[in-house]
């Protein structure tokens, strides 16, 4: 699958490899099945505080504003 973090470039991570995202303000920008002719599943394991939201979205202008941080994109 194609894995991007902010500031990392994309990288692909292979069947059987693991990854990991430290959370707190680091954007995950995406997860995404890079084979055309197979599926990609894959499993997550979250840790955080209780009480706390798993999933905090990010809105437009911050995305803009953040813009340096992500890897090139295909022109």
């Amino acid at each position: 699958m194609i894995f991007e973090l902010e500031g990392e470039p994309e990288r692909v991570v292979k069947a059987g490899k693991t990854f990991w995202e430290p959370g707190g303000d680091v954007i995950h920008y995406q997860d995404a099945n890079n084979l055309p002719d197979a599926t990609t599943k894959f499993l997550v394991v979250m840790a955080m505080v209780p009480g706390t939201p798993m999933v905090t979205y990010v809105e437009q202008d911050e995305l803009e504003r953040r813009r340096d941080r992500r890897a090139p994109r295909p022109v």
